[in-house]
């Protein structure tokens, strides 16, 4: 088993979702772990080592944390026939860069990852990678499992991203509504925080790749712990004291209960749970 991915491709196997191209996954982590590790070379050698081991990658002794972009290229290994045929690139490219000069994120330096489908930034048809947390990280007292911590959420973030773009580059042709979203709230500057947050969780083109993250957030908070037992909280189908429902399932029971249903019987797929008598129990509306 390749260490590099299996984190996200073989501890789930996301059924009942969009599929990704598996070696532009693969060779977008084996690259952005590379500029990572050379990164963490510059001020700890020793981890950066460890950590080039464990992820099969090799340090880069020339690395220089500038924003350069790399061209992306895909054989759409892995997606069915369908999606193969409609491929069609939204801009004629797909590129990746790394924000290590924070031209990009430096306002919102919680996002981990993007795939920039318009011009806000100026870069559409980017896969945009925010360091920031890296960064604060080498200058910190930080363990290697610190370190593999953001490395797996990287691993998330990206295997979200990458769904988008094969919303945005074939299922959109087949469909417009694979990228549906709203900004109305957003675009008010006098909306609340909570609505803008809402209104972005219940887009249509966040529903596929917000379930899989979902199943990775899981598996994180509850590893070890009952199934049966927790994804209902999680989903929101239950109230318990102490645990609270997560934000996604949450958006979704509150403003359209039909796609919750759909989200929650997805997630439930990729724990082989049959919960067709669980939802058919809950009312419409």
């Amino acid at each position: 088993m390749n260490s590099l991915y299996s984190y996200i491709i073989y501890e789930t196997s996301m059924r009942g979702l969009i599929k990704i191209p598996i070696d532009l996954y693969k060779s977008m982590l084996k690259y952005i772990y590379t500029q990572y590790i050379s990164y963490i070379n510059l001020y700890d050698s020793y981890i950066a080592s460890e950590l080039s081991e464990r992820y099969k990658v090799k340090i880069d002794t020339y690395f220089h944390p500038d924003n350069k972009y790399v061209e992306l290229n895909t054989t759409l290994e892995g997606l069915p026939e369908k999606i193969k045929n409609n491929w069609k690139l939204e801009f004629g490219y797909l590129r990746l860069i790394i924000d290590w000069e924070q031209n990009i994120w430096k306002d919102r330096p919680k996002v981990n990852a993007s795939y920039e489908e318009s011009d806000t930034h100026g870069i559409p048809g980017y896969f945009t990678i925010n360091p920031r947390k890296l960064m604060e990280l080498v200058s910190s007292d930080a363990s290697i499992q610190d370190y593999i911590e953001i490395f797996n959420k990287l691993a998330t973030s990206v295997y979200h991203e990458v769904t988008h773009a094969v919303q945005h580059n074939s299922l959109k042709w087949l469909d417009r509504n694979q990228v549906g979203k709203s900004r109305i709230i957003r675009d008010d500057p006098t909306s609340p925080k909570e609505a803008k947050r809402r209104e972005y969780l219940t887009s249509q083109v966040e529903f596929d790749p917000t379930i899989k993250t979902k199943i990775t957030q899981f598996q994180k908070k509850y590893k070890g712990k009952d199934l049966i037992k927790y994804l209902p909280i999680f989903v929101g189908a239950i109230k318990v004291n102490g645990e609270e429902p997560d934000e996604f399932f949450n958006a979704l029971k509150l403003t359209d209960i039909k796609r919750w249903k759909r989200a929650v019987k997805k997630l439930y797929l990729n724990y082989d749970l049959d919960i067709e008598h669980i939802l058919n129990n809950i009312p419409n509306s």
